[in-house]
């Protein structure tokens, strides 16, 4: 059969029946159309074969993307013309008229229906010069205000079929994802249509993308827009920002609340129990009402660990004061844990004993810094900004969880670069990572 080519003759006998049926045909409306009868005429059509395991490599989330190897023949077989030359022009005219980006499934059905009867460079033609297009435009035009669609509507459902083509089609709108980010509000709740991207997001990007435009204003929710009244306590500002307790590092959002509500909580509870009038069994109720809003994922950090201790020994102290004597009562010295002291330091591990990577991941020299960082309750974070002089990226490093004050440094030839501790001059000199 293959020696004297009677594909040929087959394929030559059906294409104007292929011709005449494809001309009435629907795409979206009617994906398997012709799909069973080709499928029983495989041997005689000598279709390519569906990729091997080994053509095959795995993606995240469990996708397989076909690997292209050099074909030995690169001359189209009758079977693949008549694909090329019939099924094609359809198809592109078919998905640049009539398929609309926002409604993905009737195209993802087509190709799934067709995939095993489509040789590998069509379908590759079809994802490259067809559908990519005409997605990434769409999401390009993208705006929250004008559509109804959600972004993750429009990507996702074609995450499994990018293959390799993954960064070019989630690239553009995790830059969006940002700017959702940016535009959003602690009193929107958590904001579901945007927590779906960590998945495609790298790691630290998503932890990064959530300290620059989330923490902020967490912080700020809490500072400004909750108020601590046990007469009438309004818990909704303070529920808005438990929401992210799951999403954020236990370390981080510790260190949110030490800096914004325990100053706050603590000067409440020191006012009620300086009144002579108080009744110490409500504020031990209030105080156990408020520890248990806070989850046991936070309450065994040492830094919140430190502030219920600080209202215990408020309360111990006034309960050895006669009522009239209540007044007198000090205000407690609530200093934050903030940073490990000198001698603490010491004792951390050196940097060249840090290992951030995961066993057979690339161990980096910025990656090394990030973990030093995180191990001394730093926050190192991208300031979208570069050094004039160097042109390398500035990273901010601070122990605020709201990113102010703190050092600019910049990496290169495996060192941090900072400027002057006195601020005297521009230039930036190398300087260990116990110095930052």
């Amino acid at each position: 059969y293959e020696k004297y080519k009677l594909d040929d003759i087959v394929v030559a006998a059906i294409a104007p029946v292929v011709r005449r049926l494809l001309t009435q045909w629907q795409p979206l409306e009617d994906p398997t159309f012709l799909t069973g009868e080709l499928r029983a005429w495989k041997p005689a059509l000598r279709m390519s074969a569906v990729p091997r395991e080994d053509s095959q490599v795995v993606l995240y989330g469990g996708f397989k993307a076909d690997v292209a190897k050099k074909k030995e023949e690169l001359v189209m077989t009758p079977y693949e013309s008549l694909l090329w030359n019939v099924w094609l022009p359809k198809i592109r005219s078919c998905i640049n008229n009539e398929w609309n980006p926002m409604d993905s499934q009737p195209l993802i059905q087509l190709l799934e229906a067709w995939s095993d009867l489509l040789p590998q460079f069509i379908r590759d033609n079809v994802m490259d010069q067809l559908v990519l297009p005409k997605v990434q435009k769409a999401i390009a035009e993208w705006n929250p205000k004008r559509n109804e669609a959600t972004l993750h509507g429009l990507v996702f459902p074609w995450l499994p079929h990018v293959g390799l083509r993954l960064e070019a089609l989630v690239g553009d709108a995790r830059r969006k994802v940002k700017n959702l980010f940016r535009s959003w509000t602690a009193d929107q709740g958590l904001p579901e249509h945007l927590m779906v991207w960590q998945k495609v997001f790298d790691k630290k990007e998503w932890e990064d993308a959530l300290l620059k435009y989330v923490v902020p204003k967490l912080g700020a929710t809490l500072r400004d827009d909750f108020k601590i009244d046990p007469r009438n306590q309004v818990m909704e500002p303070f529920q808005w920002v438990m929401l992210w307790v799951p999403h954020l590092r236990a370390s981080i959002f510790a260190q949110l609340l030490e800096t914004e509500f325990f100053p706050k909580w603590l000067s409440i509870m020191h006012r009620w129990l300086a009144n002579p009038n108080a009744n110490l069994d409500e504020v031990t109720r209030w105080y156990t009402s408020w520890k248990e809003h806070f989850p046991e994922s936070l309450t065994s950090d040492p830094r919140i660990a430190h502030g219920f201790t600080t209202g215990l020994q408020l309360m111990h102290s006034a309960m050895n004061l006669d009522s009239r004597a209540r007044h007198t009562l000090q205000k407690p010295d609530f200093k934050p844990l903030g940073l490990p002291s000198k001698a603490q330091h010491g004792k951390s591990k050196r940097p060249d004993q840090a290992q951030p990577a995961a066993a057979g991941g690339e161990i980096t020299f910025k990656s090394i810094v990030e973990e030093y960082a995180a191990e001394h309750n730093l926050l190192f974070l991208p300031a979208g900004k570069t050094h004039e002089k160097s042109r390398m990226p500035l990273y901010k490093v601070s122990p605020n969880v709201d990113g102010k004050g703190g050092l600019m440094v910049y990496l290169l030839d495996d060192a941090v670069w900072a400027p002057p501790a006195d601020g005297d001059g521009a230039e930036y000199r190398a300087i260990s990572l116990e110095d930052m």
